[in-house]
């Protein structure tokens, strides 16, 4: 099923449902990614690290490499990297005991 489709088999987490769908939203198919897990977060590397083959032609046209850091796959790709940033945290709300530490002291 993975080939010519792109699908890949998924369990849901929840349900436990089993289901078919890219590794990639369509929306990023378009950007750098991982094609054995999907990966968006992919990081530039030296093309000296990347052995696959036409490695040499791909070196020549200075196409820009790439690593995958969960599955270690190092590739080259035409398509735009998305740099993958991410969701600064809120900090957490005080307790009433930090507040009342924290307010000006009474004189």
């Amino acid at each position: 099923m993975i080939g010519l489709s792109g699908l890949r088999p998924w369990r849901c987490h929840d349900c436990k449902e089993r289901f078919y769908a890219w590794s990639v939203p369509i929306p990023f198919v378009h950007y750098a990614h991982c094609r054995q897990c999907g990966n968006l977060g992919v990081k530039r590397i030296s093309s000296d690290y990347v052995t696959v083959r036409f490695a040499w032609l791909f070196r020549t046209l200075r196409l820009p490499a790439y690593r995958c850091a969960p599955c270690r796959n190092k590739f080259f790709s035409l398509r735009r990297h998305l740099r993958v940033v991410p969701e600064p945290q809120s900090p957490a709300p005080l307790s009433e005991a930090e507040t009342e530490s924290t307010a000006a002291p009474r004189a």
